[in-house]
């Protein structure tokens, strides 16, 4: 992944470069590679987390809802994931975005907690 930036407080915007050798395209279909929707979302997750550790934030997040997957990602693509943080007392709503070209790959919510 790369950089992680927060353009104001709870929109995070990173990127990320899809790996042609990546160990999702394994058996994710032989000779037409596409990366899961699964790696989509840990990717999303990630950023959430870093994000979160960089301001010393513990969070956990346990939650999907609306995951959208619209087009497929091959390898060597470059995505750009943006998130919106919402906190609601201990909770925390992520809604984001991920886009290829401007267009959008995936979307959906990630709920968490804030842990003590």
């Amino acid at each position: 992944m790369g950089d992680i930036r927060e353009k104001k407080t709870g929109e995070i915007e990173a990127s990320c470069f899809v790996p042609t050798d990546s160990s999702w395209f394994e058996g994710h279909f032989p000779g037409e590679p596409i990366l899961p929707g699964i790696a989509l979302v840990h990717t999303v997750q990630q950023a959430i987390l870093r994000n979160a550790q960089k301001k010393n934030e513990q969070v956990k997040l346990d939650e999907l809802r609306r995951i959208r997957f619209v087009q497929p990602v091959r390898p060597g693509e470059t995505l750009k994931l943006n998130i919106v943080r919402e906190d609601a007392g201990d909770e925390i709503v992520c809604s984001f975005k991920i886009l290829k070209d401007e267009n959008i790959v995936s979307s959906g919510l990630i709920i968490g907690k804030k842990e003590k």
